[in-house]
């Protein structure tokens, strides 16, 4: 017997735990939004959760991270706490050998966000299916057939588990030259705890990326680095900052936030270096993988970032798809 339940539901959140649990992305960010936006005043009032799960019994099938808020035009748009909505899967639930769903399942949810669809009526929805195992979400496909734009978002994912002899010697032996220069040349930090602030001291992000973090953004990510599940890792030549990057983690999937080059005066790439000491650093916080995540590289305005300035594959590990689906004009 499959059903639908909702946030609103009794047992909802202990179901929800489950299915995340067994989920095989663990993308961090999306397994706490939720608990952090909501102690955000502004934000609980903004956003309207309307987060589900389908089930088969008492067991977790499927779950969907989903809100509704208005845009600035007052219209309705559907996605989570300011990012895409997203679904999860129970590993433990995908029938062997095919990586199928099981079809009642899949007919139930996607009967669900067909009716969310003619509920609300949103002028937009922004989805990101994570392509778990392999497999195009069941919601991509509704989302598609309502006119829906997909784009492919590409990422890196390692498996940081083996031995760290091993993890260097999967590198590109560019990668491990790169890494090996700035580890000599450059003070790396690793920044965490209460050291941590998103926009107003040295341990901080730049001017640059704080523009783009919304309210909701800057309180996650301090939220995470300041309770342990996350951390800035900066380095300097000659005393000056030339790169940093944000990473944040739930002790199973370390995922790249963002990174940002500034090394205007040097003529090599100084990335690298402190892309290593963050896959060391996750490690031994007991994260087995390690998701670059199609992560954002920004450069200063003195300099324009070329392809071999970074390179998530040249590390290793395994390159994943994700989707991005945009729908727009949805309603009448």
């Amino acid at each position: 017997m499959h059903a639908v339940i909702e946030n609103s539901d009794s047992g909802f959140f202990q179901y929800w735990d489950r299915l995340v649990a067994n989920d095989p992305v663990q993308n961090p960010i999306y397994m706490q939004q939720r608990a952090d936006s909501l102690k955000i005043k502004d934000s609980a009032a903004q956003f309207t959760d309307r987060s589900f799960l389908v089930m088969a019994a008492e067991e977790p099938v499927f779950g969907c991270s989903l809100t509704l808020h208005l845009d600035e035009q007052g219209r309705k748009c559907i996605g989570y706490f300011g990012r895409e909505a997203s679904s999860y899967i129970n590993q433990s639930s995908i029938q062997a050998p095919t990586n199928n769903f099981r079809p009642e399942a899949v007919r139930l949810l996607q009967a669900h966000i067909g009716q969310l669809i003619e509920e609300i009526q949103p002028y937009s929805i922004e989805y990101l299916d994570p392509v778990c195992c392999g497999v195009m979400s069941p919601i991509t496909q509704v989302l598609l057939n309502h006119g829906g734009r997909p784009v492919p978002q590409r990422s890196q994912l390692i498996d940081i588990s083996i031995p760290e002899r091993e993890l260097y010697r999967n590198m590109s032996k560019s990668c491990r030259g790169m890494v090996e220069w700035g580890r000599r040349h450059l003070d790396i930090e690793i920044v965490h705890g209460d050291c941590f602030d998103v926009s107003t001291n040295e341990h901080s992000v730049s001017s640059n990326l704080e523009k783009v973090f919304t309210d909701n953004d800057k309180f996650i990510y301090e939220s995470f680095v300041k309770r342990g599940n996350g951390f800035l890792v900066q380095g300097r030549y000659r005393n000056e900052l030339a790169a940093s990057s944000l990473f944040v983690h739930n002790k199973k999937t370390c995922h790249q936030v963002f990174a940002e080059n500034k090394s205007g005066s040097l003529d090599r790439p100084v990335l690298h270096a402190l892309i290593w000491e963050a896959m060391l650093h996750s490690k031994g916080a007991s994260c087995s993988q390690f998701d670059f995540a199609g992560t954002a590289i920004w450069a200063s305005s003195k300099n324009t970032l070329r392809p071999e300035d970074f390179n998530a594959s040249s590390f290793g590990g395994e390159r994943h798809v994700q989707l991005r689906i945009t729908l727009k004009h949805t309603a009448d």
